[in-house]
C-alpha cells in the first residue's frame, strides 16, 4: 500500500510584510519630463567635458584620471580634443534652446571632421592622430600613398566644413575679392620726360559728375584749353546725348598740366569716363541667427489628430506627406477609396477645433493626388533677406529685377522676375506686412542693379514709408509725396514708353534687352529699367480715379517690352480702388491678411487670404500659376535697408529730372475729359441740394435711364464732387451749391 506523504504546511506570511508588499506595488513610478530628461543628458555630457579637461588637458591626479588620460590619448592622440568639443556642442544642444538644431547632415559633417582630421594628424606629424588616425592612416596610404592620402583626406575636410557649419567657399571668395577690389591703394600717375602726359583712370574709383569737369593734355602743336568754370546738372544731361567737341584753346607749356596737377587730381576728358559701381555684398545684411523649432512631436500630434477627427465621421483618410515651413505646415492628405473630396472640405471647421488653430485646405495638391491641410506652427521663424538672396536660385538669376518674395510651406525659396510678371499688384489690410514686402522686394533688386541699369519713381502718399530713399542714386525724381505730382509722374511715364517704342523701331529691335545688347555697336548709351512703386493706390484714387487707372493700365499694357513695371499696394482691397481693368492688366498679386473673403476675391478671384496669420503670411499668384501659393514674405528690418541705402548713397548722388513733375495732362485725357454728359451740371446740382448721391436719385430728378445716371455718378465721382463707392451706402456729397456753380463754369470755360 502506498502511504499518503504529509504535506509540509508552510508558515504564513505574517500581515506585515503583506501590508508592506501591498504598499510597495502601490509606490508610484517616477516619470521625469522630457525637458528635465534634456537638460540631466546636458549636465551629463558637460560632466563628461569637464572630466575630460581636467584629465587630458591640466592632467589632474588619480588612477581614474590617468586611466582616462591613456585611454583617450593613445586612441586619439591629439585629436582627444575632437572628444571633448563634441561633449560640448552636444551640452549645448541640450542645455541652450536657442542654439541651431542638430541635423543628421550636421552631425554627418562634424564626425566626417573629426575622421579626417586624425587621419590628416597621423600623416602629417607622424602617430599624432593615435590608433584610430594611424589605422586610417595606413590604410590610405596602402591604397593612394601618403600625397594622395592628404589629398583624399583634404577633399574629405572641406567638404566636412561645409556640412558642418554651412560654410559657403563661392560667398567666401566672392566677398573677400568685393574687399579687395573695394580697398585697393589707387596707382599714382607716373610722369615721363619729353613725353606728353598719358590720361589714366584709377580702377574701382567712383568719379562724380561734379568732378568729371573734363582736361585736355596739349600735345605738340595743339593749344590747350583754358580752365572752364563748372557745368550745373542740366548742362551735363544735355552734353551727354549731345555730340562731344573738343574746344580749341591758348597755348601752354606741357610740363606746367603734369606739375601743377596734385597728385590724386588727374581727370580724364568725359569719352574715357566710366563710372565703376561696386554692388553691396550681402555682409550688409543681418545673418541666419532665427531658432529652429523642434516640430517633430508637434507634427505627430497633429498627423493622429487629424485622422482621428476624419475617422469620427466614418471618412477613411491618410497623411502621406509633411511639409513644414517657417510659420505653416503642410499635411498632405490622401482620401480613402470612394470618398469624395467634398466630403473633407466640408469639415474644415471641425478639423480647426481638433487642432485648435485656424486652417486652410488646397484641394487638391497641384501635381499631387492629395489635399493640403495648412496648420500654423505653434512657433513661426522669420525668413531674412540674405537667406533668400544665397540661394542658387537668386545668385543664378541673371535678369537685373529679381524678386525676393519668400519661402513656401516646404521651406524651398521663391524668387520672382519682374521682367516676366511683369507688373505685380500687392494689397492686404493694415499691419500684415505689405510694407516690408515692399522694402524686401526693392532691396532685392538693389543687391543687382547699379543705378545706371534701374532707376526708381517712389510714390508715397503717406510721407513716411519711403523717405528712407531719399538722394539714393537709383531715384529719377525724389520721394514723391504729392497727388498731383504723382498724376505727373505717371504721365511722364507714359510719354516714355511712348519714345522708346519710337527709338526701338528705328532701330529694328523688339525689346529693351536686345537694344541694350546692341547699344555699343550703335553707338547709343544703354537704356536703364524704371520700377514705378505706387505704396497706396487708394489715395490717388481718390484725387484723380479715372486718369490713374487710365494710366496705369496704360503702363501695365504696352511698357513691358520697353523696360517699365509697376508695384503697386494698397490697403482698401475695394472693387472701386482694385478695378476690373487694373486687375485685367497686372496679373501678377499677392494677398496679405484680409478681413473678409470678399476682399480675397477682389484681390485674388480666390477664397483664402482671410484665413491667413499677418505677418508676413501671404497667397502669392504668378501670372504663370493657376492657383495661389502660399508663402512666408521676406523680413527686412529698417537697419539693414539704411545699411544698402547708404551704401549706394556713398557711391553718388542722384541726378533728379525734374521736368517730370511739370508734365502736363495727355491730350486724349483732355479729350475725354471734355466729352462729359450735358446733364453733368443738372447732376452736380441734384446731389448738392439733396446731400446725398445715387444712380437712383439722378434716375428720379433727371428723368434718365440707369446706364446714364450711372455715367454722370462716375463722372461727379472723377471731378470729386461726390465720394467714392462704398457699397450699399450713398455716397458722400464733397461740394455745396458754391463750389458746384464754380467748377462747372471752369469745364465750361475749359472747352470753350
Amino acid at each position: 500500500m502506498k502511504t499518503r506523504r504529509k504535506r509540509i504546511a508552510r508558515p504564513k506570511r505574517s500581515a506585515s510584510r503583506q501590508r508592506f508588499r501591498i504598499k510597495a506595488l502601490r509606490l508610484p513610478k517616477l516619470q521625469v519630463p522630457k525637458s528635465q530628461q534634456r537638460e540631466l543628458a546636458g549636465i551629463g555630457f558637460l560632466l563628461l567635458a569637464g572630466l575630460l579637461v581636467l584629465a587630458v588637458a591640466l592632467q589632474a591626479s588619480g588612477s581614474a584620471m590617468h586611466l582616462l588620460r591613456g585611454g583617450l590619448v593613445g586612441l586619439f592622440g591629439w585629436g582627444v580634443a575632437f572628444v571633448i568639443l563634441a561633449a560640448l556642442i552636444a551640452a549645448g544642444e541640450l542645455l541652450m534652446p536657442w542654439i541651431e538644431t542638430m541635423t543628421w547632415g550636421r552631425g554627418l559633417g562634424i564626425a566626417l571632421l573629426a575622421i579626417s582630421a586624425l587621419g590628416l594628424l597621423d600623416l602629417s606629424a607622424g602617430g599624432a592622430g593615435g590608433s584610430v588616425g594611424r589605422a586610417e592612416g595606413d590604410a590610405l596610404r596602402s591604397l593612394a600613398g601618403t600625397a594622395g592620402s592628404i589629398l583624399i583626406l583634404g577633399a574629405i575636410f572641406l567638404g566636412a566644413l561645409v556640412l558642418a557649419f554651412n560654410i559657403s567657399f563661392r560667398d567666401t571668395v566672392g566677398a573677400l575679392r568685393e574687399h579687395y577690389l573695394a580697398n585697393r591703394p589707387e596707382p599714382k600717375p607716373v610722369q615721363k620726360e619729353k613725353r606728353p602726359a598719358e590720361a589714366w583712370q584709377p580702377r574701382n574709383q567712383v568719379v562724380r559728375n561734379e568732378t568729371s569737369e573734363p582736361v585736355l593734355v596739349p600735345i605738340q602743336g595743339v593749344a590747350a584749353p583754358p580752365a572752364a568754370s563748372p557745368r550745373p546738372v542740366e548742362a551735363e544731361a544735355e552734353a551727354a546725348t549731345a555730340p562731344r567737341r573738343k574746344p580749341a584753346a591758348s597755348p601752354q607749356p606741357v610740363l606746367s598740366l603734369v606739375t601743377d596737377a596734385e597728385p590724386a587730381a588727374p581727370v580724364v576728358s568725359e569719352d574715357e569716363i566710366q563710372r565703376v559701381w561696386v554692388k553691396p555684398d550681402t555682409t550688409l545684411l543681418d545673418t541666419v541667427t532665427v531658432r529652429k523649432e523642434r516640430l517633430h512631436d508637434e507634427i505627430k500630434s497633429n498627423i493622429k489628430l487629424i485622422e482621428q477627427t476624419l475617422a469620427s465621421f466614418e471618412v477613411q483618410a491618410t497623411v502621406i506627406g509633411v511639409n513644414s515651413g517657417p510659420s505653416v505646415t503642410q499635411y498632405e492628405l490622401q482620401p480613402g477609396h470612394g470618398v469624395p473630396v467634398r466630403k473633407i472640405t466640408a469639415l474644415q471647421n471641425d478639423l480647426a477645433l481638433a487642432l485648435s488653430a485656424a486652417i486652410r485646405i488646397q484641394a487638391p495638391i497641384p501635381g499631387k493626388p492629395a489635399l493640403g491641410i495648412e496648420v500654423p506652427n505653434k512657433a513661426t521663424s522669420l525668413v531674412t533677406l540674405r537667406e533668400i538672396i544665397q540661394t542658387p536660385s537668386f545668385q543664378n538669376d541673371k535678369t537685373l529685377l529679381s524678386l525676393a518674395i519668400g519661402t513656401d510651406v516646404s521651406g524651398n525659396s521663391v524668387v520672382g522676375d519682374l521682367t516676366r510678371m511683369p507688373h505685380l499688384l500687392i494689397a492686404g489690410a493694415t499691419g500684415s506686412g505689405k510694407s516690408v514686402c515692399i522694402n524686401a522686394l526693392i532691396a532685392g533688386m538693389l543687391f543687382q542693379a547699379t543705378p545706371e541699369e534701374l532707376k526708381y519713381i517712389l510714390i508715397d502718399p503717406k510721407r513716411v514709408e519711403f523717405s528712407m530713399f531719399q538722394d539714393m542714386p537709383h531715384l529719377l525724381v525724389p520721394v514723391v509725396t504729392e497727388s498731383d505730382h504723382a498724376v505727373s509722374a505717371l504721365r511722364w511715364a507714359v510719354a516714355e514708353m511712348e519714345n522708346r517704342y519710337k527709338l526701338f523701331a528705328s532701330h529694328t529691335v523688339r525689346n529693351i534687352g536686345d537694344f541694350n545688347n546692341r547699344a555699343p555697336e550703335m553707338g547709343l548709351d544703354r537704356l536703364p529699367y524704371i520700377v514705378i512703386v505706387i505704396d497706396e493706390l487708394a489715395d490717388l484714387m481718390m484725387v484723380a480715379a479715372g486718369e490713374i487707372e487710365e494710366l496705369i493700365c496704360r503702363i501695365a499694357q504696352l511698357a513691358r517690352a520697353v523696360g517699365i513695371h509697376l508695384l503697386v499696394a494698397t490697403q482698401r482691397p475695394s472693387a472701386d480702388i482694385i478695378t476690373g481693368l487694373i486687375k485685367a492688366n497686372i496679373p501678377s498679386r499677392i494677398a496679405f491678411a484680409v478681413s473678409s473673403s470678399i476682399d480675397s476675391r477682389v484681390i485674388l478671384d480666390e477664397t483664402g487670404a482671410e484665413k491667413l496669420l499677418g505677418r508676413g503670411d501671404m497667397l502669392y499668384l504668378p501670372v504663370e500659376a493657376g492657383k495661389a501659393t502660399r508663402l512666408q514674405g521676406v523680413f527686412v528690418s529698417d537697419r539693414e535697408m539704411k545699411a544698402i541705402i547708404d551704401f549706394w548713397k556713398a557711391q553718388g548722388k542722384p541726378q533728379y529730372q525734374e521736368e517730370i513733375f511739370n508734365v502736363e495732362a495727355t491730350v486724349s485725357w483732355v479729350k475725354e475729359g471734355a466729352k462729359r454728359d450735358p446733364l453733368f451740371g443738372k447732376g452736380a446740382h441734384v446731389v448738392a441740394t439733396e446731400g446725398r448721391a445715387s444712380v437712383s436719385l439722378l434716375q428720379r430728378k433727371l428723368n434718365v435711364g440707369y446706364t446714364r445716371a450711372a455715367r454722370i455718378v462716375d463722372q461727379l465721382a472723377d471731378h470729386r464732387v461726390i465720394g467714392p463707392y462704398e457699397g450699399s451706402k450713398s455716397r458722400d456729397v464733397l461740394m455745396n451749391l458754391l463750389e458746384v456753380d464754380e467748377l462747372v463754369k471752369d469745364l465750361d470755360d475749359a472747352n470753350a
